[in-house]
Parts: C-alpha cells; structure tokens; sequence
C-alpha cells in the first residue's frame, strides 16, 4: 500500500513528488489562515472569482480568495496566549503556531482519505463563510455602537450646561438674601456695638474709682505704718493696675500710674529705712512683729525689693566675719577652718534666737546667709592655698579638707529636703552632699587643684613600699600568691575610700594614674624575679618560685579588671571614658607568658642530658629492637619530678595546661633536632627511634594528669591534636630513613610522599642520617633531582621548592597532622625482623 501522507518536497513548488495533484503552493497555504483585515469585505461587494476550491457564495458573504495575495496578522505571544485562555479554543486552525502540512496528513493520513477531499473542502468553506459573516456582524455592531456613544456625549455636555445654569441661578438668589438680611440687623449691629462700649466705658470708670480710692488708704496706711493692711491695698492695687496698662496713653491715667509707682518707691524706702533703725539702733525685740508685717509689703513690691533686702541682711551679718577672718593672718590659715564654720554656727543660732521672726519662712533668709558665708569662705580658703602652694603641708590640707566636707553636709542636711535617717545608715556617701545640693562641693571644690600634694604623698609611700617588696624573698610565702600584691591592692582600697570623698573629678583621674604607674613598677619587679638561665637546669625552688610568680599575676590581672569596674562607678561621668587599665592588665598577663616560658626553657634543660645520651647512642650499629631505650627512662623520671612539682603549685590548672602545650610543642621540636645528631642510623636504629617515640607520647599524655587525685582524666582535645602533629613530624622522618637504599627511587617517593619537599638541602640532610657512602648518597640526590625536574616539566615549569638554606623544621611546620601512629609498636617491630630474617 502506498503512503499518502505529505512530505516537504511535495508541497514546494517546483519540486516533484509521488502525488503532484496534491501539490500546494506557498499562497494556498497561507490562506488557510486568517488573512489581514483587506481580505475582509463588506456583503455589497461584487463577487470575486473564485479558486480552484470552488467559489459557492453564503448567505451573501465574499467568496473565498484562493489565489489572492494574504499577509498574515504577526500577533505577540503574550497577547495571542491571552486571547486563546480567554476565548479557550481547541480547534488546531486557531492555534497560533498552526503548520498547514502537519494539518493535512492529519486528516488524509492515508491514501483512501483522499476521497474525503470535496467533503473536507465544503466544511472548509461553510467554515469560512461563517467566519466571515461573524466578522461582519461585529464590524456593523462596533459602527452603530460608535454612533450612539457621540449621541449619548452630547447629551450628556447638555445636561451639564443645564445643570450649570441652575447653581449660578441659586447663588445668586443667596447673595441677594444674604444682602436684604445685613439691610435688616444693621441697626440692631449698631446698637449692639453702643451696649458693648457703655458696658466696658462703666466697668473702668468703676475700676479708676477704687484704684484712686485704694491709692488714698494706701498712703494714709503707709503714714501710721500699718503694713498688715497696706500689704493687703498695695495686693489689689496691684492687680487693678493690671487693667490699666493698656490706657497709659490718656494723661490722667498715666499721671495715676506714675503716681502710684512713685508711692511704691516711698514705700520701699520707709520699709528699708524700718529694718536700718531696728538692727542698728538695737530696737529689734520691740518692732519683730512690725518688721514681719512690712517683709509682706516687699513680697508684694514689683522689681526685686525682696532680693535686695535679703542681700541687705547678709552682707550687714557678714560684715563683722569678713573684718575677723579675712584681715587677721593668725585666723585665716587653713589650720584655723574650724573656727569659721563655729563663727557661722554661732550666727544661726543668733538668728533662729533672735531674727527668724522678722522674716517669712518662705523666704529662706538663713539658706541665703550661710550660701553667702559659703562663697566668702571659698574665696578666702582659695587665696589661702594659693599662697602656701609651695609648702603644703598636705597633713594641715586634708585635715581642713574633711572640716570643710562635714560643715557642708551639715548645711545640706540643715537646708535640704533629704531624709537622712532612712535608709542610708551603711552608705558612707550619705552623709556627703549629693550634686543637686547648692551646697554639694560649695566651699571644698576649691582645694581639687591641690589635692596633687595629696596624690605625690601617696606616690611617696607606693615608692618606698615597692622597695620593701623587691627586698623581700620570694620563697618566703607560704601562701599561693605573694602577699605583697595583696597588700598593694588592700593599700589602693584604703586610699580610694578616703579620696572618692574628697574628689571625684581631675584628681580622682591622676590618683588612678599614679596607680597604673606603679601597677606597671610591680608587674616589672615580678617579671625581673622569674629564673632567666637558658642552659642551666632548672631546680625544685626555681619551679615554685615561677609557679608563684606565675599565680599572683595571674591574681594582679583578675583584680585590676574589678579594681576598674569599680573605679569607673566612683568617677564622674565626663571622665569615665579616659580611665583604662587594659596597658597594665595586659603587663601582667605577659608575666605570666614569661613565666610560662621560663619553666618550659628550664624543664627542656634538665633533659638535656637525656637528649646528649640519646646522641651519644651508636644508632648505626643497633642490631635489634629491644624495649625502650635508657634515655627514655631518664626523661620520664625527669618529667615525673619536676612537671610533679609545676602542677602542685600552680594556683589554677589553666596555666598547667598552658605549660603543657607550650613543654610538649618545644620538647617534640628539640627531639626532632636531637635526631640529626644521632647520624648514622640504620633501619634497625630507625626501628627503635619509632618505638622511642611511642613511648615518649605516651609519657607525654600521662604527663596532664601527674599529681592529680582519682582517675586520671583523658587530656584536651587541642593538647592531643598538637600532641599528634610532633609526633607525626618525627614519624614522617624516621620512616624515610627506615626506606632501604635500593632502589633508590623508593627513598625519593617516600620522601616526596610524607614531605612534598623539593627542596634539595633538606632532602639531602634527611640521607645523611642514613649513614650512606658518598657515591650512594650522590646517586639518591641525583635520583631526586631527576624526580623534581620531571614534577616540574609536567607542570609547566612551575616550582614548589622551598628556598635554599631555608630552616627545615619551618619547612614541615604546617604539615597535617591527620595520620595517626596507634599501630602496636612492639607487633611492628617483630613484622619487621621477620621479613629481615
């Protein structure tokens, strides 16, 4: 059977194909698909002729336009994927990506399809003209809906204008109702006005009338010195002036005020001239009630009648303090402070005795006379002071000092609203004024400048303190710090007390300097008591004198840290961010890294001679792998004693596991040196360094829990983890020199293997730990360098060779420290003579 599907080279034109009656040109193609918007024609149009698909007309529409020239509508995606969710059609001529070929051996997909062809060619055009008509309906209905939307605008802009009309037309009917109202109430304005003047016109002529009235009895009161009811007209005297302030521009008036302004004047001079006769003319019993009466008047009197009377009083009960203290040496000095404040306590028992009557307790007449006395009496301490500057005696000075601060908390606790019984029994700072007081620092703020007297004393005595602690031996103390730093930071408690109460401002700062300087002094006498020799083997007092050196910088560094906290509490807030202790917290901290260091050099030195038998040993002739050899033992006694005594008499196990880190990362790095001088050695030797080395890290793991009580604790996970990386550098080198000579690249790649060294000078020290013949190591370096030159080759001349003559323990310093050696050495060894045998 044939195939009557349709192939590419069918449909082309001017090509060939088994069926060419069913050739379709390019043109036939595109009109199976919408054509533009000229193929779309109204029904009036005269018929066309019609194509080879026949030309049946319907209902009137166009025929269809076969041979015509059609352009197909290009649509965007997103645009057309829209209008087939909305329309939500399945018909394949739809589809936007329609294939005319694929549509046709779709419906002739064989060879007896093809009698279909007219029945498929009918529905094509019943189609087509429906769509047509469908296109045609739409196009009249978008026309005469057109038409009826300008219909209904103008309609619409009509109904607007009306509407227009209607509003103008409303207001202005409004604004002539509003103007025929106004015609109509502008009398009954008028009229309104005229009550509202007569009314306001009667009430200040009311007013002038009692003011004139008031001003008369105000003067007649005045003349017989009745002040109770003057005090009581000049009250509404002056509250009616406030009335009239703003008539001062009508004569009368204006003379009124002045008038009364003048009275006023008068009446402060009489009352002035009252409290003159009375204190100076020794009248004050017989005229208390009097004077009472008058101090009303001056509380009432405008400007500050009632500020120059109080300054008045105190400067007349000042006058006689000012001529005894301030022109008389022998009672001005700072020895004689008392003297003035008993002179003052004097004077306020006069005045509660004899004076407190006269004046209202509201004004607070005795506050103003002792703040008064206060400002003179700084003012004449300053000058004081100043002049003895060069020779203080600081004793005299403080002394004068705590005077000064207990009479101003008196005076606090006299004039202040301050409950001083509750709750503050154990508050030592209670008892001073608190910086919202007028009397906090009133007169003793002028003795901070010279506090510095205070501060050298106190250098003074921290100087020759620290002569007696360098004096002192260090093995002495029985206790696990040394009680010299416990009495140095008892020494800054005891003058921290005392001087917080005399200053918390620029002086406090330079005390907590000076103590920084000698916290620095004492850091550095303990740094230059540590044992220092770099080859002498370190002995059992020498440990503890470290251990202790050790533990009471580790006690100053924890102590400064409160001492600080407790410093930035008592200072004022302006100065908090300038005290910092971190220079002299971080001094000792590096003694006590100087004291670590010192015990690890000193430990190392005592297994020295270990190290010097360890050498001395003939490795190139050891024949069999025995048990650990002798050296070994003598370092682990060494290690049980002096590590032993480090652990006993260190305060914290901190530093004891600092010291172990610091002793087994130096002491691998020294066996591992040890190793190049015990040259030649054989692969038995080598074998027995292994089993050395095993033995050592495990003495060194033991090591942590020496001295220490119950079962032994399994050591840190760093100290293991740097443990296993020396360990490994040893193993890595005795394992290339366990290689044989033969062949000779074997000792090449197990180098290259455990090191990725290239570097010449270095592999060569490694073979001549072998105890080779000089023509055998020459053919090992040779083998090598032939290795190196061909890594090097293959990657392009690129080199990773360390520089020559560089340190070969730095070389291997960052390999890993992954592998593990946990192999039983004693199995390993025994493998090892087998194969041998």
């Amino acid at each position: 059977m044939r195939h009557a599907n349709l192939n590419r080279s069918t449909l082309e034109p001017g090509r060939e194909g088994p069926e060419p009656s069913l050739s379709v040109s390019r043109s036939r193609q595109k009109s199976f698909k919408m054509a533009s918007t000229q193929d779309l024609r109204p029904a009036s149009s005269p018929a066309q002729p019609s194509g080879p698909l026949g030309g049946t007309s319907l209902d009137g529409a166009d025929e269809f336009e076969e041979g015509g020239r059609h352009e197909t509508i290009r649509i965007e995606p997103d645009l057309d994927h829209a209008i087939s969710n909305i329309l939500q059609t399945k018909d394949t001529l739809d589809s936007s990506d329609f294939d005319p070929i694929e549509y046709i051996n779709l419906i002739f997909p064989n060879e007896h399809a093809l009698a279909t062809v007219d029945n498929v060619l009918q529905k094509l055009r019943l189609k087509i003209g429906r769509m047509d008509k469908e296109i045609r309906d739409l196009v009249r209905s978008q026309t005469i809906a057109g038409q009826q939307s300008a219909a209904d605008l103008e309609e619409a802009k009509r109904g607007i204008q009306e509407l227009y009309r209607k509003i103008k037309a409303i207001k202005e009917k409004a604004a002539q109702s509003e103007q025929m109202v106004q015609e109509i109430t502008r009398d009954i304005k008028s009229l309104d006005q005229a009550k509202k003047n007569l009314t306001v016109s009667v009430t200040v002529l009311k007013r002038l009338q009692m003011l004139v009235s008031a001003v008369d009895q105000l003067r007649a009161m005045a003349g017989r010195r009745q002040y109770s009811e003057t005090a009581q007209l000049l009250q509404v005297i002056s509250q009616l002036l406030l009335h009239f302030k703003t008539y001062r521009s009508v004569n009368q008036i204006a003379a009124l005020l002045d008038h009364v302004s003048q009275l006023q004047n008068d009446l402060k001079r009489q009352i002035f001239g009252e409290f003159e006769g009375a204190f100076g003319g020794g009248t004050l019993r017989t005229q208390i009630n009097l004077l009472n009466e008058a101090c009303l008047v001056v509380e009432i009197l405008e400007g500050d009648a009632k500020k120059n009377l109080i300054d008045w009083y105190c400067e007349l009960e000042l006058k006689d303090y000012r001529g005894i203290f301030r022109n008389n040496p022998e009672v001005a000095g700072l020895g004689d402070v008392s003297r003035r404040y008993a002179w003052l306590k004097r004077l306020l028992k006069t005045y509660d005795d004899e004076h407190a009557g006269v004046f209202p307790v509201a004004w607070r007449v005795a506050e103003s006379l002792c703040e008064k006395f206060c400002l003179d009496t700084r003012r004449d301490l300053s000058e004081q002071l100043a002049k003895v500057d060069q020779v203080m005696d600081v004793k005299i000075m403080l002394q004068a000092l705590q005077q000064t601060m207990d009479f101003e908390a008196k005076l606090d606790k006299r004039f202040t609203l301050r409950d001083y019984e509750e709750g503050g029994a154990n508050n030592s700072d209670q008892s001073q004024p608190l910086p919202g007081s007028k009397f906090y620092k009133i007169i003793s703020s002028c003795f901070e400048p010279y506090l510095r007297h205070y501060i050298d004393s106190e250098d003074k005595a921290l100087s020759g303190l620290m002569e007696t602690y360098r004096a002192r031996p260090i093995l002495s103390e029985e206790e696990s710090v040394l009680a010299s730093s416990t009495d140095l930071f008892y020494s800054y408690r005891q003058t921290l007390v005392q001087f917080s109460k005399l200053s918390t401002r620029k002086p406090f700062l330079d005390l907590c300097k000076m103590f920084g300087k000698w916290l620095r002094v004492y850091g550095d006498m303990l740094s230059s008591k540590v044992p220092k020799d770099e080859k002498k083997a370190i002995t059992e007092d020498e440990i503890k004198t470290i251990c202790l050196i050790i533990n009471t910088a580790d006690y100053c560094a924890t102590t400064i840290s409160q001492l600080e906290e407790k410093l930035i509490e008592k200072i004022d807030e302006e100065f908090k961010s300038l005290l910092n202790f971190s220079t002299e917290r971080d001094n000792f901290l590096g003694v006590c890294g100087t004291g670590i260091k010192a015990l690890v050099q000193g430990i190392e030195n005592s297994v020295e001679p270990a190290m010097t038998a360890m050498a001395k040993k003939a490795w190139g002739t050891v024949e069999s792998v025995g048990d650990q050899s002798d050296y070994v033992n003598l370092i682990a006694s060494t290690l049980s004693t002096l590590v032993g005594v480090a652990k006993r008499n260190f305060a914290t196990n901190k530093y004891f596991r600092t010291f172990c880190d610091k002793f087994s990362e130096g002491f691998l790095t020294r066996y591992y040196n040890n190793i190049f001088r015990c040259k030649p050695i054989n692969e038995v030797g080598a074998e027995q360094m292994l089993l050395d080395t095993h033995a050592l890290k495990t003495i060194l793991i033991q090591m942590t829990n020496i001295g220490a009580e119950g079962p032994a604790q399994p050591p840190p996970a760093t100290y293991v983890k740097l443990l296993n990386k020396g360990v490994t550098k040893v193993e890595q080198l005795l394992k290339v020199v366990l290689r044989p000579y033969e062949p000779v690249e074997g000792i090449v790649e197990t180098y290259l293997l455990l090191f990725n060294d290239h570097s010449v000078a270095n592999f060569q020290r490694v073979v001549e730990l072998k105890g080779l013949k000089r023509t055998e190591q020459q053919n090992v370096i040779d083998a090598f360098q032939r290795r190196i030159a061909a890594a090097e080759g293959t990657a392009g001349g690129a080199t990773n060779a360390a520089p020559a003559g560089s340190s070969f323990a730095n070389t291997f310093a960052g390999l890993s420290t992954s592998s593990k050696f946990n192999v039983d050495m004693r199995k390993f060894v025994a493998t090892m003579n087998m194969k041998r045998g």
